[in-house]
């Protein structure tokens, strides 16, 4: 995950040789049904989480019975899918489910994502966490945010974990790339340290998703369905 590189560090007047910590980089071919689906650039780690969350999350596939097989072999995937899968699911797929949470449970959760020894070493990676009821946490750093989204669902696919009762917390931006794939998985609640753009905020509001922004110390912005936050329906706001 991390590499050292060296460089020149310039402070002020001065600088210096030095070997720095950088985010690794590497690639993953995904086949399916022996064609070439892509070529993505990810951190190596997680490459099973990966492929599943992927291709649920783009809609290639509606759930984990729907993989006959899967075999990863150094930076090369082949998924065989069953007979009349392919991509299916190209907008809302799932109904979110019910879960509601409070905004405690939301600010922790955030102090518990951006607890990252990666990150802290290089500032490249983002990351995205999956929170269950229960309080169950599952959290993976990647290169890219849409990676990251996806090594999440992929993780609670692996696991049999019903995507319908977790909410998801990223460091990074919300674009409507990530809203999209919420909600093809079905996930209730996305909130991040970052910002919305306008179209992930149409695209939560129209999916019956709760987008929460700006997650930052004890504030955040909650832009659709905060019916789900159960502290403030409780005060009526």
């Amino acid at each position: 995950m991390i590499e050292r590189r060296v460089c020149i560090r310039v402070d002020g007047g001065s600088h210096s040789v030095v070997r720095d910590s950088v985010a690794e980089e590497t690639q993953l071919e995904l086949h399916i049904n022996g064609s070439l689906l892509r070529r993505a650039s990810l951190s190596p780690c997680h490459f099973r989480e990966f492929v599943a969350g992927h291709l649920l999350s783009e809609g290639y596939i509606g759930g984990l019975e729907d993989i006959a097989a899967m075999h990863i072999d150094g930076h090369l995937a082949n998924v065989t899918l069953r007979p009349a899968c392919g991509r299916k699911h190209t907008e809302h797929s799932e109904k979110p489910g019910r879960l509601a949470v409070r905004t405690d449970d939301v600010f922790r959760a955030m102090r518990m994502l951006l607890d990252s020894d990666a990150h802290r070493a290089t500032g490249g990676f983002h990351r995205a966490g999956v929170f269950s009821e229960d309080g169950t946490a599952w959290m993976v750093d990647d290169i890219g945010r849409h990676n990251a989204m996806d090594k999440a669902i992929g993780h609670c696919l692996l696991e049999r974990i019903d995507l319908s009762k977790v909410f998801v917390i990223m460091t990074s931006r919300i674009s409507s790339g990530l809203a999209l794939k919420c909600s093809r998985a079905g996930i209730p609640i996305l909130a991040s340290r970052g910002a919305p753009t306008s179209l992930a905020v149409d695209i939560a509001d129209g999916a019956g998703i709760t987008l929460i922004g700006f997650v930052r110390g004890e504030r955040m912005n909650i832009y659709t369905h905060e019916e789900r936050i159960a502290d403030l329906a409780l005060t009526g706001t």
